[in-house]
């Protein structure tokens, strides 16, 4: 589980890096980037897919949690995309030790 926690690391340093020059060169139009690229079919699919999982994981995020207020916080920080879920989930692999169901489970894991 520690290379699962580095190579979470270094993909959150990279989107940090990424996102730190898409906000440096297009300052808060980046919404509106996102918003029109629904007009190109192509981009429109990515965009959708990209939702779709991101959703799924907010889902996932709020069942895994024991506390639901923690579960919908989380839920809605994930929807925002790898800049709030990459470091949710090196803490989630941190607290598992090891222990995979543990970090699939949360909350549920009842062994």
């Amino acid at each position: 589980m520690s290379s699962l926690k580095f190579l979470l690391a270094l993909l959150w340093a990279a989107l940090v890096i990424i996102t730190w020059r898409a906000l440096h060169e297009l300052g808060s139009d980046g919404g509106m980037v996102f918003v029109s690229d629904f007009l190109h079919p192509w981009r429109a699919q990515f965009n959708t897919d990209f939702s779709v999982h991101l959703l799924l994981l907010a889902i996932w995020v709020y069942w895994r949690e024991q506390s639901k207020a923690v579960g919908i916080a989380c839920a809605l920080l994930c929807l925002l995309g790898g800049l709030f879920t990459l470091p949710y989930l090196w803490l989630a692999v941190h607290r598992a030790r090891g222990a995979f169901r543990r970090l699939l489970l949360g909350a549920h894991d009842q062994r």
